[in-house]
């Protein structure tokens, strides 16, 4: 066993869960943490103001097992929720689930096997599970990355956004002074994971899937269509942009390539809803925007040709891709992991 591998073997993983009315997902995500074949581990729920029976459900739980820390706060949002998770782990590695998701018995194994392969302070896997009965990766492959390819990656659509399915050395986030905006409350996990990226030392890469994503939460800031989240997700998107520390080519590509796809998603929303006279200058703006930068993908070989269809289909006709974006997420509701 190497020296590095000596030092990752029984070092202690804060998982982190900001928890708000999640009474229906709770208990399941809680037990999927406490059941890790890694036992090392403290469980750090922090309750944002839920009005429903999340504290009481918690507090209950937190009766089974000493590794489970429970912090009720006034709702501030997930963001503060996970910044005071940070402030209270005590572990040398952070790892982030969402309360209505949760993890495979071996997630935290994977996880730090990631770290020991690579030797990187920041790890993540790019798949997870979607849908039910979703099988495992075929052929497993871990990455080294430099953070110019990670963090293009993490900007590009072949991961799905988000601070969770990832592992984080506490040091790297705590000692640069890193935390999830309070000024985003759409868009602020890949703000986060892209603020990382950058300044890691290398990031380690892998496919298999450990984390169960879901997608048929009603209440999900993801699912209802609510037009100060699109404003905020667009307003994460450029606050990236303008602090990126690693501006180059390819970097700004993926950023470019986000915000166009971005663009498209909230056309199609708005139109979904019969709200294009009422935004009709966002809508239009989202429009041009994708016009726009079309042109410019055409031909870029870092652009996929499905992606290059997608935009071509919102400049073309967005009522046609409002149509198709029905049946998508019809299918991914009723596939979506339960």
């Amino acid at each position: 066993m190497s020296d590095f591998n000596k030092e990752t073997k029984n070092i202690l993983i804060s998982i982190i869960i900001p928890a708000y009315n999640v009474e229906k997902y709770i208990e399941k995500c809680i037990l999927s943490i406490l059941r890790q074949t890694y036992i090392n581990i403290e469980v750090i729920v922090v309750n944002d103001g839920s009005t429903d029976n999340t504290g009481e459900l918690i507090d209950r739980m937190s009766k089974l097992d000493s590794r489970l820390k429970i912090s009720h706060k006034k709702n501030a949002g997930v963001s503060a929720a996970r910044n005071s998770g940070i402030e209270i782990s005590t572990g040398d590695y952070l790892v982030f689930v969402d309360a209505d998701d949760y993890i495979a018995s071996d997630y935290i194994d994977y996880m730090k096997s990631l770290i020991e392969v690579t030797g990187s302070d920041f790890c993540f896997s790019k798949s997870c599970y979607t849908k039910n009965r979703e099988k495992q990766t075929e052929r497993e492959i871990v990455e080294k990355m430099n953070p110019e390819e990670a963090t293009a990656l993490l900007l590009s659509p072949e991961v799905i956004v988000g601070c969770w399915n990832k592992i984080y050395k506490r040091t790297l986030i705590v000692d640069n002074d890193i935390w999830f905006s309070t000024n985003l409350f759409y868009g602020e996990g890949l703000n986060f994971i892209t603020t990382v990226s950058q300044i890691a030392n290398s990031i380690g890469v892998g496919n298999r899937k450990v984390y169960y994503y879901r997608r048929n939460n009603e209440s999900s800031a993801t699912t209802k269509f609510d037009i100060d989240k699109l404003y905020n997700g667009e307003k994460a998107l450029k606050y990236i942009g303008e602090r990126l520390v690693l501006n180059t080519p390819k970097v700004n590509t993926m950023l470019n390539l986000h915000l166009s796809v971005y663009s498209l998603g909230a056309l199609v929303k708005v139109k979904s809803n019969g709200l294009e006279r009422e935004y009709s200058k966002d809508y239009k703006r989202w429009k041009s925007y994708i016009r726009y930068n079309f042109l410019k993908f055409l031909f870029n070989k870092e652009v996929s040709l499905y992606r290059k269809l997608l935009l071509f289909g919102g400049c073309v006709s967005p009522t046609i891709m409002m149509k198709l974006d029905v049946i998508r997420r019809r299918k991914i509701q009723n596939k979506s992991v339960n």
